[in-house]
């Protein structure tokens, strides 16, 4: 096991960036910015080579300019909170409109465009991890309370990497953070043989600005039914007959704990696979092109999903739909949360 750290480049505003790499005896590594908590590679053997898969940068300017959030670890609130908008204990609170009137991925000033610091690292004989930390105050990101939030990375002899998230706050606010990462376990540059499955069939029914209604619907037999295994570019020409739909950006309540996934992302051409974990509720999937955010709209249109975003989490827009999750976070109380990642050969 190793680990190693190293300066990785300056932002715009000459913040400095660095790298961090954990490294089993397996030759499969984890890359980490300290921008965002950024999770920029899980390199695991190929032949000769190394295969990431996951969709990253090798400079910062494009973490620094691309929309999506790429592999970054987003909060107080991942996803949407509808009109910015919401009670604690009969108290109004309103958090940033950084998307039409609502909030998305903790607003303006959320988790992933921080630098973070690195508190340390730890190294046995079967496991190596870092954490890193940061501090936020309510009068920053508009949401109650001053937060400090620290973040770990693992990665174990097994080829499990594990992201947990800490918060504590000094007043009841809002939790529900996640790693937005984006996965390509594929040999091509489109998902052309990425498969998908998905621990659970209830689908979250969003308005036209894709925040829940609080109903859920049933996917089973429709293009949005993944509760067996299936081709992600398959799944989407289904979508485009059956409601000319061109994307998933889709949440789902799923089922799972530490021992059984809420997901897996598959490709058999490759033979590899990644199963997900996750305790909470909710998975956000979001088929996107990240490696084109600079291009213009026809240039998109016209090229295929090079990347599948995976987001575990309790389910969107909680704090205004029962039976959503319970996403407020006590004052002085840490809640934790972790997103374990398997990679696997398949057999």
């Amino acid at each position: 096991m190793n680990f190693s750290q190293q300066p990785f480049g300056k932002l715009s505003d000459g913040r400095s960036v660095d790298q961090l790499i954990l490294s089993n005896d397996n030759q499969v590594s984890l890359r980490v910015l300290t921008l965002g908590a950024t999770w920029q590679g899980f390199d695991v053997p190929d032949g000769n080579n190394r295969k990431n898969l996951l969709i990253s940068y090798d400079q910062l300017k494009d973490y620094e300019a691309t929309p999506f959030y790429v592999c970054k670890t987003v909060g107080r609130v991942a996803g949407r909170i509808g009109q910015a908008t919401y009670d604690i204990d009969g108290t109004t609170y309103h958090s940033d409109q950084n998307e039409n009137k609502n909030t998305l991925h903790g607003g303006l000033h959320g988790f992933s465009d921080r630098v973070w610091w690195v508190v340390g690292h730890q190294e046995t004989t079967d496991a190596v991890s870092v954490t890193l930390g940061i501090s936020v105050q309510g009068s920053e990101d508009n949401f109650p309370g001053d937060m400090d939030v620290l973040v770990t990375y693992s990665l174990t002899n097994a080829n499990r990497a594990t992201w947990s998230i800490t918060g504590t706050a000094t007043a009841k606010t809002l939790f529900n953070p996640t790693l937005h990462t984006y996965f390509n376990v594929t040999d091509n540059e489109a998902l052309t043989t990425q498969q998908l499955h998905i621990n659970g069939k209830q689908r979250v029914l969003l308005n036209s600005e894709k925040v829940p209604t609080g109903e859920l619907s049933d996917a089973t037999g429709t293009a949005y039914d993944f509760s067996k295994t299936g081709t992600v570019t398959d799944h989407l020409a289904q979508l485009k007959e059956e409601n000319g739909g061109k994307e998933f950006d889709d949440a789902y309540r799923v089922n799972g704990d530490e021992h059984t996934p809420i997901a897996t992302v598959s490709d058999p051409a490759s033979g590899r696979a990644v199963d997900l974990y996750s305790s909470r509720n909710g998975l956000v999937i979001f088929t996107a092109d990240p490696l084109a955010y600079d291009k213009d709209e026809a240039y998109q249109a016209s090229h295929p999903y090079t990347a599948l975003a995976m987001e575990a989490q309790w389910l969107p827009d909680a704090i205004h739909h029962d039976g959503f999750g319970d996403v407020v976070l006590p004052a002085n109380a840490p809640q934790t949360y972790s997103i374990s990642y398997q990679y696997r050969e398949m057999k």
